[in-house]
């Protein structure tokens, strides 16, 4: 059964910002106009996350200002729509082949060079004109990415960490989570924040987790986490037709998240360790102790070895060896002596690394751990892995040949994993050799039945691990239901899994599904033209995608014409309903025995005749009502002495405060 869970988180006063406006006159009296509004809504589908961001930014200043907006997209999202605000107008952002707009400044130094570098490589840049002095410049930003995923565990993150150079606080600040997921949801969290649950017994198992501070500083990056139980080999399958062209699918396939030893292949995995100078410290010794814990989850039946590399590689064993205690014990000896050069040259690496993987017998796995840029030819190593072997880079830093990476893990079946070197490197390194270190299924095969889909990405399909999900996506041009058989080689032998797809009829919702396949298609091309140069066919075939999906690519910019009115026709994604009247918080918080809550009515609130503030306690139960009905628009201050509305003194606990203005 389908199950839903909605989460509600709201921040008040103070926090960091996330996405910026940055005005472009430099008389401006302040290094940004200020935020004082950011509302995000997150629609889980399976392990896809689709993000919605939107703002209110005000001109503080006596004079019109044009001004960029900069948002610092996750390095797999892309951005599919933006709409932006003039008086009671909203507007669309369309796609132009033009570079993207500027931040103001040269970069060099300074608060641009810091909003550069938190904005990224694949930052989001829109400029926008003539916002009038005093008032409100709206936008709303959509996005698409997938969440990290570990044990039936999705972790996704939220960019907020701005405090070197953002200086003043938001007014109002609200995050809404909502996972729609085929398998049982049985945890969440938000780490390091406090939150009140609020549960409603309904039909669709709806859970609610509300949040509310007042001085709350937020410096550093929100995540939100959720896991599903997942017991046996399941699938999510989304699909959407379209009037003009083929229709589009996705599906993700997660196989148990625990797998005993009786169902775990015999492995054999070498790991190509980079000691170049950039390695060198915390990056190389995590590294080292990463690869040291992954011999330990070897058993004795799988083969292993070692190559570090800089300008030329060594070797621990000119073969695989079987990972006895004693090879183990000998491996971490040639680890622990490792040593930081010169140079970078993982690609003759991992050709020597793919001369030792002969057959076909066992799982054979690369895990190569990568600190920069190299002139690795993902389509050579693709010439030469003759074993369907995996190939699993671990990429440690900010200076990285991204495209190469990418390319050469979806060439060859494997996936790519990066860290920061903020991140704590060994856990994180520890998870993705974790997952790799229990396959339950290699040389994976999916055939269709009735209706033939085409155009499938990624390419190539990875072997099966426990606790780690892939996915395919593509079009189809029959409807209806059909078969998908999903087969391999488990320890016990030829092993089939049997599947019902449903492709929709529908042109109405899953239309993400449209991004989906299409950020894979862009994200494919603009890796080849990066790594093998730019043709005059591949650079049409991106912009022609780019525009045909409203997805921006290396050539495309989002841009504010102040034409193009948006409707509801436009897209399927419906701008959030911002609250005109909400709580702004508390003081003090803990309280005892008094606190003040403050609270804004939005304009026309002297018109409504309902206007209540309730005190709940922690099991749901009204315990006092204060009538607002007598206040108009604006800031008001409440008083509430911890008493319930018989006068009885509240012992001591949680309490969650709800504002009613109308209907609202």
């Amino acid at each position: 059964m389908k199950k839903i869970i909605f989460v509600l988180l709201i921040y008040v006063l103070p926090l960091w910002a996330d996405g910026l406006l940055v005005p472009v006159d430099e008389r401006y009296p302040k290094d940004f106009l200020r935020n004082r509004l950011t509302r995000v809504d997150v629609t889980f589908h399976g392990p896809l996350a689709e993000t919605s961001v939107y703002q209110e930014f005000i001109n503080e200043w006596h004079e019109p200002v044009d001004a960029v907006y900069s948002f610092p997209l996750p390095f797999d999202a892309r951005a599919v729509n933006f709409l932006y605000w003039r008086n009671d107008s909203t507007f669309q952002a369309v796609l132009r082949v033009r570079e993207q707009a500027v931040n103001p400044g040269t970069g060099e130094g300074g608060i641009i060079a810091k909003v550069n570098k938190y904005i990224g490589s694949n930052g989001l840049r829109i400029k926008l004109l003539n916002i009038a002095p005093g008032t409100l410049q709206k936008v709303q930003l959509f996005y698409i990415s997938h969440c990290e995923y570990y044990n039936g565990q999705h972790r996704y993150t939220y960019p907020l960490e701005t405090a070197d150079f953002v200086k003043h606080p938001l007014d109002h600040l609200q995050f809404t989570f909502r996972i729609n997921s085929s398998s049982p949801v049985i945890d969440y969290d938000i780490p390091d924040f406090d939150y009140n649950v609020l549960t409603t017994d309904d039909s669709e198992a709806q859970l609610a987790v509300s949040m509310n501070k007042s001085k709350a500083f937020l410096n550093r990056d929100l995540l939100f986490w959720f896991k599903t139980r997942q017991d046996q080999l399941g699938i999510d399958f989304f699909s959407v037709a379209n009037d003009s062209t083929d229709g589009h699918f996705v599906l993700y396939v997660r196989p148990q998240n625990e797998a005993g030893d009786d169902q775990v292949l015999s492995k054999r995995i070498i790991f190509v360790l980079s000691t170049s100078s950039m390695m060198s410290g915390y990056r190389l010794s995590a590294a080292v102790k990463a690869i040291g814990t992954s011999l330990d989850l070897l058993n004795d039946k799988d083969y292993f070895n070692i190559i570090s590399y800089s300008s030329v590689y060594k070797r621990w064993q000119d073969a695989p060896m079987l990972a006895t205690p004693k090879n183990v014990t000998s491996a971490k000896e040639f680890l622990d002596n490792a040593a930081p050069g010169g140079g970078s040259n993982m690609a003759d690496a991992i050709k020597s690394a793919l001369v030792q993987i002969n057959d076909n017998k066992y799982f054979n796995a690369i895990v190569t751990f990568a600190d920069g840029w190299s002139s690795l030819d993902p389509e050579e190593i693709e010439a030469l892995n003759h074993y369907n072997c995996g190939i699993f880079p671990i990429g440690i830093g900010d200076d990285l040949n991204y495209a190469r990476l990418e390319l050469l893990a979806g060439l060859n079946y494997g996936f790519v994993t990066y860290f920061d070197d903020d991140d704590n490197l060994l856990t994180g390194m520890e998870e993705v050799i974790s997952q790799i270190s229990r396959p339950i299924l290699k040389d994976v095969i999916m055939e269709y039945g009735l209706v033939k889909p085409t155009q499938l990405l990624p390419k190539k399909i990875p072997a099966t691990c426990a606790g780690r999900y892939f996915f395919t996506t593509g079009r189809y041009q029959s409807t209806g239901e059909s078969s998908l058989t999903l087969g391999g080689q488990s320890i016990a032998g030829p092993a089939v899994y049997a599947f019902r797809l449903n492709y929709s009829t529908s042109t109405e919702g899953n239309k993400f599904v449209e991004s989906v396949w299409a950020k894979e298609k862009i994200d494919e091309l603009e890796r080849k033209i990066f790594i093998y140069g730019e043709t005059s066919a591949s650079r049409d075939s991106l912009i022609d995608l780019s525009l045909t999906y409203n997805i921006r690519c290396r050539y495309t910019a989002y841009v504010a014409d102040y034409k193009n009115e948006y409707t509801s026709v436009n897209t399927d994604r419906k701008t959030i309903s911002i609250p005109r009247s909400y709580i702004v918080g508390n003081y003090p918080n803990p309280f005892n025995p008094a606190t003040t809550i403050k609270v804004v009515l939005g304009p026309g609130s002297e018109k409504i005749k309902v206007k209540l503030l309730r005190i709940y306690n922690a099991l749901g139960q009204l315990v006092a009502v204060f009538d607002l009905s007598f206040l108009g628009a604006g800031e008001h201050l409440i008083l509430f002495n911890g008493v319930d509305y018989a006068g009885r003194v509240l012992p001591s606990g949680v309490y969650i405060a709800q504002l009613q203005v109308g209907q609202e």
